[in-house]
């Protein structure tokens, strides 16, 4: 539900609409919030990470042209 929220908030363009949506989520705390991943959510997000510096970078677009074949 999470991801969908986000993907959601991703595609709003409406500055009014997001500022609402602040407000009303501006009150909670997410300093106490605990995410927890597992050692291999970690080697992957590291793997990731070192893509991202070496520059092994693809679009959405061109990743869904090569799904779709």
């Amino acid at each position: 539900m999470k991801y969908n929220l986000i993907d959601k908030l991703i595609s709003i363009r409406d500055v009014s609409l997001l500022e609402k949506i602040d407000h009303l989520i501006g009150n909670v705390d997410v300093s106490k919030s605990v995410f927890k991943i597992s050692d291999g959510q970690k080697q992957m997000l590291s793997g990731s990470e070192k893509d991202i510096i070496e520059g092994k970078l693809i679009s959405n677009e061109d990743l869904n042209e090569e799904i779709d074949g």
